[in-house]
């Protein structure tokens, strides 16, 4: 059994850099972060668009998961944006684009 739900929820729409921008990827992280929080007692965490920075992204995983996150803990990780692959010696690797 856990302790919490925890939940880190990210969704991006608006990208610069040429990067096309999407329609529906903070609304569907919305929708989930309100599931999770009314129907399934998630403590959640949302970086949204403009707040959803690769310096955000990397202070929640070097600071805040270490500080508030236990071996005791669900911790459920999502992303709603975009993503590349790039080949590598071993084949593709995926990678998120925030």
């Amino acid at each position: 059994m856990f302790s919490r739900n925890l939940a880190f929820i990210i969704g991006i729409n608006n990208y610069t850099n040429g990067i096309s921008t999407l329609n529906t990827a903070v609304n569907d992280a919305k929708q989930l972060a309100e599931i999770l929080r009314e129907k399934h007692d998630y403590e959640v965490w949302e970086c949204l668009d403009e707040v959803a920075t690769l310096s955000k992204f990397n202070k929640f995983l070097s600071h805040t998961l270490p500080e508030q996150v236990t071996e005791n803990d669900r911790l459920l990780f999502y992303f709603a944006g975009h993503g590349v692959a790039l080949n590598g010696d071993d084949g593709p690797a995926g990678y998120l684009i925030p």
